[in-house]
């Protein structure tokens, strides 16, 4: 053998065979088929490093009018023919020698064998000595057990046979694209991958021969037209210390995939459904047999999918209530009454619990609740629920007095409980009352009735207390609207920030300034806040219009990007999904829209500002040498469409230096038609003293003596200073 290697994941190892084989063809005079044997010998090393446990030697042999290539591997088990596909990396390696070459075969070399192929001057295909069938043949036990070791015969069970296709071809793809990344990254072509993912296609190929067996069987199905193919093997014990390696390669390979780092996509859900379950049968099966017990019955793929399916069902169940909390949250956010409020959490609420009725009561200064609204109740019983006293002994009444939740979940408890229940609704056999609580104070009630026996479990009392207490937020606000003026400045304080938080190495200070008399709310605002020990994430922004409307879009811009920020590590990606929750809370006609800048700060030696835009105003900065910058942030307005263009920005702050950030209230500021604009903010920056506060101070004041004291709008503005 001429060579021989000891790494099989060797990155030079296909581009060593190639010249060797070119060279090897021009030395013995067949330089003519130079071509044939560095392709053949390529796909040959390619197979031996993926499905043959590692290549570990090839030679290319001068015969008289030939040249015959070999390429050893580590495994017993013999090739296929892979069934090539548009959505397959690999199947093509074994079609193309046996397309280049006159012929070929395979011979058993314990542990290992040799695949090898003879190129001549003649027309291609004119004896290839192996077909399709020859290479199934080959499964058979006479190489199987010259590998030396004891196998055992398991059975599985029947897989659709396209599930298994294309189940195979998936990982054949991902470990085919996993080993290109591992060694791109060592030769420094591609991104690196962390070193200790470098023994995932190690765990992959240990595990190879029961892929391949499942192969095998899968294609012998194919050809036979056979919509299943029965699953059995004959595997070593030594396959139980591969098989966890196995199922963890795959799952972290797959985190791979979902960042979008392979050209392969995610393992398919199916996909992973059939090799946990073919692999965990496989396990258990063995660990019986090596004990010397009698192995259980295989559980049939078809039991394992219906559990899947429940798992799946009962993922969807809370997955629909997640979505409806955020339309029920997207609802409140302009509510402004408690009919809204009781609109909005009844109709999600009895939907996704599939309530026979629900109503929402609220306490009053008199003896009677009130019922501002209800769902799926007849005339008699909203009318009991409108003159329901606070101190009855009933489950919306007790849990108002006490604020605890009440969960009844058959008639007899239904009945030993709240015995009066029984003329109110005689056809309701379960119900589930809780408090809406707000600070401490309970406003109502929301109750859901139920026609048959329900078990409450942990996550539907976990959706009804998270309905309650959005409705309960909501009813906060709806009710305090009653004095117009307190609850538009109330309202317009909850939309800033009560404090700027301390920022090591930068002073912050902010400004805002309402319009007219500041009875209505107006739709600017800012914020800054703490996202990581030595980061933290500002915004400020403008909101259409204003009022009650321009100030619910401010509370789901300004919310929303706190709750982002939780999670998200992308900017941008940031700012599309505020995008979307924007747009998700109009109503299609009501023309909300908003700009605004997002921006993360880091704070060293330098300040490091990025920015990231949606239509809003450009960026001021003060220089240490006293010049003034204007930088556009850019970017389009946010809630217009569903697709958003970002702007994107980045500003280093040296000591001495300062950023402004602010609403189009400053620019637009008008007196006889003359607008204060850029220039008037250059002016101010020019002139003012150094520090955030002093900044934005000289700016607020220059705004207000240029109007004389009549604002047309809200005004908002940070600074941003790095002491010298």
């Amino acid at each position: 053998m001429e060579h021989t290697h000891g790494e099989p994941d060797d990155r030079e190892l296909v581009n060593e065979a190639r010249t060797f084989a070119v060279r090897r063809a021009i030395e013995s005079r067949h330089a003519d088929l130079a071509d044939e044997v560095a392709l053949i010998i390529s796909e040959l090393v390619t197979n031996a490093m993926l499905h043959g446990g590692g290549c570990t030697g090839y030679d290319v042999i001068p015969l008289d009018d030939r040249l015959r290539v070999e390429v050893h591997d580590a495994s017993g088990v013999p090739p296929v023919f892979g069934l090539a596909s548009e959505d397959a990396l690999t199947g093509r390696g074994v079609r193309v020698v046996a397309f280049l070459a006159n012929r070929w075969g395979v011979e058993s070399t314990p542990p290992g064998k040799v695949v090898w192929a003879e190129v001549t001057r003649l027309p291609k295909g004119a004896d290839r000595s192996l077909s399709e069938d020859d290479l199934l043949d080959m499964w058979g036990e006479q190489w199987e057990t010259r590998e030396g070791e004891v196998r055992y015969h398991l059975e599985l069970g029947d897989v659709p046979t396209d599930l298994l296709l294309a189940a195979k071809a998936h990982v054949d793809n991902l470990a085919r694209e996993f080993a290109l990344a591992t060694g791109g990254a060592e030769s420094g072509l591609t991104a690196e991958v962390p070193p200790h993912l470098t023994a995932l296609l190690d765990a992959v190929e240990r595990f190879s021969e029961p892929r391949q067996a499942i192969k095998r069987q899968a294609l012998e199905a194919a050809r036979a037209n056979a919509p299943t193919a029965r699953l059995a093997l004959d595997v070593p014990a030594s396959v139980l210390d591969a098989a966890p390696d196995y199922l963890a390669a795959l799952d972290e390979i797959d985190a791979y995939s979902r960042a979008a780092r392979l050209l392969t996509l995610e393992t398919p859900p199916q996909h992973r459904v059939f090799r946990q379950w073919y692999v965990g049968e496989l396990v258990t099966q063995l660990r019986a047999i090596t004990a010397g017990e009698m192995p259980p019955p295989p559980q049939p793929f078809e039991q394992r999918l219906l559990a899947e399916l429940d798992l799946l069902s009962a993922a969807q169940r809370a997955s629909e209530r997640a979505a409806r909390l955020y339309s029920v949250s997207a609802a409140l956010a302009s509510a402004d009454s408690p009919d809204e409020v009781a609109a909005a959490v009844l109709n999600e609420g009895a939907a996704a619990l599939r309530a026979a009725g629900g109503g929402l009561l609220l306490a009053t200064d008199a003896d009677l609740l009130t019922l501002p609204g209800s769902v799926g109740y007849d005339e008699a019983v909203v009318a009991r629920l409108r003159s329901e006293s606070r101190d009855a002994e009933l489950p919306a009444a007790y849990t108002l007095r006490t604020g605890e939740p009440v969960w009844l979940e058959s008639h007899a408890e239904r009945d030993r409980r709240f015995p009066d229940l029984v003329g109110l609704e005689a056809t309701t056999v379960s119900l589930c009352a809780v408090p809406l609580i707000v600070q401490g104070r309970v406003l109502g009630a929301l109750r859901f009735s139920f026609q048959e026996a329900r078990l409450f479990d942990e996550e539907e009392q976990r959706f009804v207390l998270a309905l309650a207490a959005l409705a309960a937020q909501a009813l906060d606000r709806s009710q305090l609207q009653e004095a117009r003026v307190d609850v538009s400045r109330r309202l317009q304080r909850s939309l800033l920030p009560p404090d700027l938080p301390v920022i090591p190495g930068l002073e912050v200070a902010a400004i805002y300034h309402p319009f007219g008399d500041g009875v209505e709310v107006g739709g600017d605002f800012y914020d800054v806040w703490q996202i990581a020990p030595d980061r933290w994430a500002m915004a400020i922004g403008d909101a259409a219009g204003t009022g009650p409307e321009a100030a619910s879009l401010t509370a789901v811009v300004r919310y929303t990007l706190r709750a982002l920020t939780l999670a998200k590590t992308d900017g941008v990606d940031l700012v599309h999904d505020l995008n979307t929750a924007i747009v998700n809370t109009a109503t299609g006609s009501d023309g909300r829209f908003c700009t605004a800048i997002f921006g993360t700060i880091t704070a060293g030696d330098t300040v490091d500002l990025h920015l990231l835009g949606g239509g809003h105003p450009p960026v001021f900065v003060r220089r240490a040498d006293g010049t003034i910058e204007s930088l556009v942030v850019g970017g389009s307005l946010l809630g217009v469409f569903e697709k958003v263009e970002v702007g994107e920005l980045r500003v280093r702050l040296a000591p001495g230096e300062t950023a402004v950030l602010l609403t189009d209230g400053v620019l637009e500021a008008r007196h006889e038609d003359v607008q204060f604009e850029a220039a008037g903010v250059r002016s101010v920056l020019a002139t003012c003293g150094p520090g955030a506060t002093a900044t934005v101070e000289a700016l607020e004041s220059a705004v207000l003596e240029h109007v004389a004291g009549d604002l047309t709008d809200d005004m908002a503005a940070i600074a941003l200073h790095v002491p010298a």
